[in-house]
């Protein structure tokens, strides 16, 4: 049955979102300012001339290479909460930072090895692709659409280093894909044993445990297949886009009227 809200509810949970998005805004602009002081290097052109030129070469008019890239130590990154991240774009401040020093291989899953395997310069173009995409004018809320452009607008870089499909997709893409794969494979796992999602959502804990028990491996495995069969489709998608020219938007383009390549 569907609950009515009054207008003092709406008033309280407006409030409140704004609240929590005031102490976000906050939080985020001091790890800023701290990532600025603390940074052991600022990145600029014509250091890591190939990755700058590549993007510039994509998005000629939004010029790249005016931009700093402040490159900070891991060990920093994770105090500030961003200890995942190989590199990332602040939106508010307009600032790209990567991370300065990084294990060769992110095991995502240690059964099944899905790493993540990138150089600096293949983190930086991604990320300046980032920052390509808020400056086309794209103001999406759906993260899957931006990393969409960012991993597909990057692919041309990849291949230029003589990187195989299925090497960009197992060491560059995989880990991503998988990781926003796995409902899907979960519905496909409870349609094939028969497992309504009512009756999922409705399990107690012992019974979420017993379920991963059984079947976390085999939602693993089909998040993966799915995640190669994304991969091979941003490939090829993005591989066109690419061979048409640059990446620039002439106009807005609203979400709901663009295909987006990760929703098989």
């Amino acid at each position: 049955m569907l609950k009515s809200i009054n207008l003092s509810e709406t008033y309280l949970y407006n409030h409140r979102f704004r609240q929590e998005s005031k102490k976000e805004f906050e939080l985020t602009r001091k790890n800023i300012e701290k990532i600025k002081r603390i940074a052991f290097k600022q990145i600029s052109y014509p250091e890591l001339k190939e990755a700058y030129d590549y993007v510039d070469n994509l998005f000629p008019r939004v010029k790249v290479k005016n931009i700093s890239i402040y490159k900070v130590a891991a060990i920093d990154l994770k105090k500030m909460g961003y200890g995942g991240a190989e590199g990332f774009y602040d939106r508010i401040s307009k600032i790209i930072v990567v991370c300065g020093t990084r294990k060769p291989f992110i095991p995502v899953d240690r059964r099944y090895h899905a790493e993540a395997k990138v150089t600096k310069d293949e983190v930086v173009v991604h990320e300046l692709c980032h920052y390509c995409y808020v400056f086309e004018g794209n103001r999406s809320v759906s993260s899957e659409m931006r990393e969409e452009f960012a991993y597909g607008w990057s692919i041309g870089y990849l291949k230029s280093k003589g990187y195989s499909d299925e090497y960009i997709i197992k060491y560059n893409f995989l880990p991503y894909l998988i990781n926003i794969s796995y409902e899907q494979a979960t519905k496909n796992i409870l349609a094939k044993n028969k497992i309504s999602n009512r009756e999922y959502d409705s399990y107690s804990i012992f019974e979420n445990k017993e379920f991963n028990r059984k079947y976390s491996g085999k939602i693993f495995l089909r998040a993966k297949e799915i995640a190669m069969e994304k991969g091979q489709k941003l490939i090829d998608s993005y591989s066109k886009k690419i061979e048409e020219g640059t990446g620039c938007l002439d106009e807005e383009v609203d979400d709901s009227n663009r295909f987006n390549i990760l929703d098989l």
